[in-house]
């Protein structure tokens, strides 16, 4: 049972970080006209923080399956705060910053805000009583597949992988910006690796990650998408301002 377990848990995982990226890549095209990368990694299509908080919201709020007024509201605070400690983390941890709310109506240090908290709870109503229900149903005719164990788990090791060299490719490419562009970022010290720029350049990274945000010790931002000028940092334009 607690293997069954770990292993659904991986399957979610792997399936809500996929259906995040095609959420927020659909997002993108329609709000900002753009095709850009919004995935969490330097491979794979992959946004983790939906996996994650799609773990998170299903076992806490399976109990409120129907009542969607409780589930709406504990979605929302529950939400709000997995994208508020997500972005926390990453700038303690990772020395950036991927959305900054600050100019959104009732936002919280940037991190989240009301717009997006009332997502959070319209998400939650439609992962409890629709979404999830076919996964759960879609994760019980793949468990009897042979290959199924040995897929999920592959793809979880990838996952690490991906997760070890997207760190070492961001602290040197944060590196690479604080020296190349006299940047004073938080928490990055300025040594670079010459071999690791060459696999993964500025414009490799500006590009899988378009809008990451930096600061320095007074708080400052600043988005690296202006430092880098004419540098192409999405895949395709729509209309005539390409």
């Amino acid at each position: 049972m607690k293997k069954n377990l770990i292993l659904k848990i991986l399957f979610y995982i792997i399936i809500y970080s996929f259906l995040g990226f095609l959420i927020e890549t659909i997002y993108a095209i329609f709000t900002k006209w753009t095709l850009e990368s919004r995935k969490s990694f330097v491979y794979g299509p992959f946004c983790i923080i939906y996996g994650i908080a799609a773990v998170i919201l299903i076992f806490s709020l399976k109990k409120y399956k129907s009542k969607n007024i409780k589930l709406f509201v504990y979605g929302m605070i529950l939400g709000c705060s997995i994208e508020y400690f997500s972005s926390l983390i990453g700038e303690i941890f990772l020395h950036a910053i991927w959305w900054d709310y600050s100019n959104d109506f009732l936002n919280i240090n940037g991190r989240t805000c009301l717009y997006y908290a009332i997502l959070w709870g319209i998400l939650s109503v439609l992962l409890i009583n629709w979404v999830n229900p076919f996964i759960n149903y879609l994760y019980y005719k793949l468990i009897k597949c042979r290959y199924f164990n040995i897929l999920i788990k592959s793809t979880s090791v990838f996952l690490l992988f991906d997760i070890f060299i997207t760190c070492v490719a961001l602290n040197n490419f944060l590196n690479n910006v604080s020296m190349e562009y006299k940047i004073n970022i938080k928490g990055i010290n300025g040594n670079n690796n010459e071999i690791i720029s060459k696999y993964f350049p500025n414009e490799k990274m500006i590009k899988i990650y378009p809008n990451i945000i930096v600061t320095d010790n007074n708080r400052k931002t600043t988005y690296l998408e202006s430092v880098f000028g004419d540098v192409k940092n999405y895949y395709y334009k729509f209309g005539k301002n390409k």
